[in-house]
């Protein structure tokens, strides 16, 4: 049975995308591990592309830098045949000109470049390897409290000369311009949890697989680190409103919601300010679908509803509601009921009273000219309504 400590390792790795492997295979090859880079890029018989066996030293944390700058950490457990590999991540951002370094070094064509590019981009970045170091020891010494643990970095191309290395490796450009499959699965996999879980206004949910989508890393569209970060959060921003609508949210309420969104996004100022945004519009996607969902509604009651949030000054009777959807009185008042739970009148009464405490809330509108902007001319009926949906007069609470 596999250990607490390793369950815990392998769900930590995962949640940061890196991927973690227990294996009983003392020489698991890079081509295994790198998520596509080799077997997508390379042209030549399975042994060629075989690194030399590794050293392995019992109670020695290994970290291996590759040909391709991309980074792995591995160690044989204490006690066991088998062994644990982590990678590939990067301690650092590969820039555009590293990677053109890296294409004129190793005599990769430069058609892969646009590939290459999205492959180190897609890559888990890890900023502080000393944690990283120190989170590797602890687990070996809970696996083994008594070992003297060692941290040992190769770097493979201090292995063998670039001769040598060139002659076992012929580079060719794919059909298939798609490096790392597993990576842009994960992506599209998390996405598709998010819009679910907006789907069913949860928004914990959806702010986990946020958080996870946030690990993720994107290639940049331009050299403005702050226009990348809005244009991503403004597709953001079509996707959820695009879900909203697929549960059954009027464009009505979700046109309202986006256009503020897209106003808010075009007025930050730094990349900072951009993280606590896409928080908040999760949370408001999912809210606006919690509440305004109308799925369950029919056609009619749904047309009704949106009616009476959009004008609730004007005729909202049931003779005129009747009238225009060319149904009968006594059957759309049943019809109502049946799937709002309360009359047409109780409901245009409940709305208004609430737009009313909004009123008399924030703005020092006469009580005659709040009850007209709820569509209730007469004051004094206004008054004993809004009394009784509320026990007390409008002026009292106000006060």
């Amino acid at each position: 049975m596999e250990q607490p400590i390793l369950s815990f390792l392998t769900a930590y790795f995962s949640d940061l995308h890196i991927q973690c492997r227990l294996t009983d295979r003392k020489q698991l090859e890079l081509a295994d591990l790198d998520l596509g880079l080799r077997n997508s890029i390379l042209m030549q018989e399975a042994d060629a592309q075989k690194q030399a066996p590794f050293p392995f030293v019992q109670n020695t944390i290994y970290f291996i830098v590759d040909y391709y700058e991309c980074n792995y950490s591995f160690f044989r457990l204490p006690d066991k045949s088998a062994f644990l590999f982590v990678g590939p991540f990067l301690w650092k951002e590969f820039e555009r000109s590293q990677i053109l370094s890296l294409i004129n070094r190793l005599d990769i064509p430069a058609e892969l470049f646009p590939q290459l590019q999205e492959y180190y981009h897609a890559l888990p970045l890890i900023a502080d390897k000393a944690s990283m170091t120190a989170l590797l020891r602890h687990v070996y010494q809970t696996l083994d409290a008594d070992a003297d643990v060692s941290v040992q970095t190769l770097h493979l191309k201090d292995l063998e000369t670039r001769e040598s290395f060139l002659e076992k490796h012929q580079f060719v450009v794919p059909e298939d311009p798609v490096l790392s499959m597993h990576l842009l699965e994960e992506r599209y996999h998390i996405e598709d949890e998010l819009l679910d879980a907006i789907s069913h206004g949860n928004s914990a949910r959806a702010l986990s697989f946020m958080e996870a989508l946030g690990n993720l890393r994107f290639v940049p569209r331009t050299e403005d680190a702050l226009r990348n970060r809005k244009n991503l959060i403004l597709t953001l921003n079509t996707l959820l409103r695009r879900k909203a609508y697929e549960t059954g949210v009027h464009p009505f309420y979700i046109d309202a919601v986006s256009g503020n969104f897209a106003r808010m996004i075009e007025s930050i100022q730094s990349v900072e300010e951009i993280n606590d945004l896409i928080s908040y519009m999760v949370q408001s996607y999912c809210q606006l679908v919690e509440q305004r969902s109308m799925s369950s509604y029919s056609d009619p009651i749904r047309q009704i509803l949106v009616t009476i949030d959009a004008s609730l000054a004007g005729d909202l009777s049931l003779k005129r509601f009747a009238s225009e959807l060319f149904l009968n009185t006594s059957y759309l008042s049943t019809l109502f009921k049946k799937e709002v739970g309360m009359t047409l009148t109780d409901y245009v009464n409940a709305n208004r009273i609430e737009y009313a405490k909004k009123l008399l809330r924030s703005t020092l509108l006469p009580v005659q000219d709040v009850a007209a902007a709820c569509g209730i001319p007469d004051v004094h009926y206004f008054t004993r309504l809004f009394r009784r949906i509320t026990g007390m007069t409008p002026r009292e609470w106000r006060r």
